[in-house]
């Protein structure tokens, strides 16, 4: 199996260089929305982003939550 380090690294393109010309700021900028956008999509593949995002958007839970939230962490479980 994989190590998650190396999952991250075969998924994502590697950071450009600087062009040349590119003030550093901006530079910077396309390096913070690079790295924004990976980690957004790292979240995305964790197995409690679910179970975390309803726990977060949701008082009182209902009973779908709660069927949900069992089910995340039977599927979790489960590998």
């Amino acid at each position: 199996m994989e190590s998650l380090p190396q999952i991250i690294k075969d998924s994502f393109p590697k950071l450009r260089e600087r062009k040349e010309g590119e003030t550093t700021p901006e530079y910077l900028n396309y390096i913070n929305a690079f790295v924004n956008q990976a980690h957004q999509e790292i979240i995305l593949l964790s197995p409690f982003y679910k179970i975390s995002e309803i726990f977060k958007s949701k008082e009182p839970l209902s009973l779908e939550d709660i069927k949900i939230i069992f089910k995340e962490v039977d599927k979790h479980n489960s590998c």
